[in-house]
């Protein structure tokens, strides 16, 4: 569909949630929506990956003015985000994690924020824990130094406020009274002006980490700007790090942020393959990587 159509249309705001086996999840996201939903036109995709455990089923019982699309199998969240992203309505595409909870007013202060800018190709907001503490959520674009102070960092897990932390954590930089660039914004809630899907495609199906830390990058060189709306709340779940995860899971979770990290580093960097750079990061994320899963392996010990 082609600008003028598309502005011409009923629907303002498209939001595609990807799901896989997050039936009790994905009913509570979804019930958030019609619960607190935006005062204008909007559509609701599920995008769901072959689950076993009736998140299909309840979909299509609970919600069936969701628009419900099922993966023959597991094809991950880059490219069932981008089946939806071929067929949605809106000006506006808001991805949405399946364990977040829409508060209210939150869609409309996206919508009001990319009406006002139109420079800004996307937005994100503020994502709370359960307990209304902010999580870290808007970052620098990866970088060298953001590998070693990022927010998965033992140094920043150690010492929170130190200040090369807080130069890569946006949340603890910046005034959290008003809106901020962003290097990047998580995908777990992410607004994104049509115009800017339609110039620069979808979602880089090969990663599971950093997707959205590349899809903001690619925001910003195609001439738009990425911003961060503290007004605007939603609640993050963020089932994924919790005890309950197993070890696998864990490990496989290691090996994906690094992997998605290397990348990352080579699609942006644009240096060959023997520049110096090119091999520094790659045995910084190779030292780092082992760290990790050592980490992770006295954990599972301990």
């Amino acid at each position: 569909m082609d600008l003028a159509a598309r502005n011409a249309g009923e629907v303002e705001i498209s939001i595609i949630i990807a799901n896989y086996n997050g039936r009790e999840l994905l009913r509570n996201c979804s019930q958030s929506i019609f619960d607190n939903p935006p005062s204008v036109a909007f559509e609701v995709y599920v995008v769901d990956d072959a689950s076993t455990d009736g998140s299909a089923e309840m979909v299509r019982e609970c919600f069936p003015q969701v628009h419900l699309l099922r993966n023959s199998g597991n094809v991950h969240y880059g490219k069932s985000n981008n089946r939806a992203l071929d067929l949605v309505q809106g000006r506006y595409v808001y991805l949405l994690n399946n364990d977040t909870l829409m508060l209210p007013g939150a869609l409309d202060e996206m919508k009001l924020f990319l009406d006002q800018h139109p420079r800004v190709g996307a937005v994100g907001n503020k994502l709370l824990n359960e307990d209304g503490s902010i999580q870290a959520s808007v970052k620098t674009l990866p970088c060298i130094m953001s590998g070693l102070f990022g927010a998965r960092s033992p140094i920043t897990k150690l010492f929170p406020n130190n200040p090369f932390s807080r130069e890569h954590l946006l949340h603890l930089k910046y005034d959290m009274t008003k809106p901020f660039p962003a290097g990047y914004v998580s995908s777990a809630s992410t607004m994104i002006r049509w115009e800017v899907v339609s110039q620069i495609g979808g979602l880089d199906e090969r990663l599971s980490y950093h997707v959205d830390a590349d899809y903001c990058k690619r925001i910003w060189d195609a001439g738009w700007d990425v911003y961060y709306l503290p007004g605007a709340s939603v609640i993050h779940l963020n089932h994924r790090g919790g005890t309950m995860v197993s070890f696998k899971r864990r490990l496989k979770s290691v090996v994906e942020f690094h992997r998605g990290s290397y990348i990352y580093f080579l699609k942006h960097a644009r240096k060959p393959l023997w520049h110096p750079l090119h091999l520094i990061t790659a045995a910084g994320l190779a030292i780092r990587f082992v760290c990790a899963f050592i980490l992770q392996c006295v954990k599972e010990v301990v």
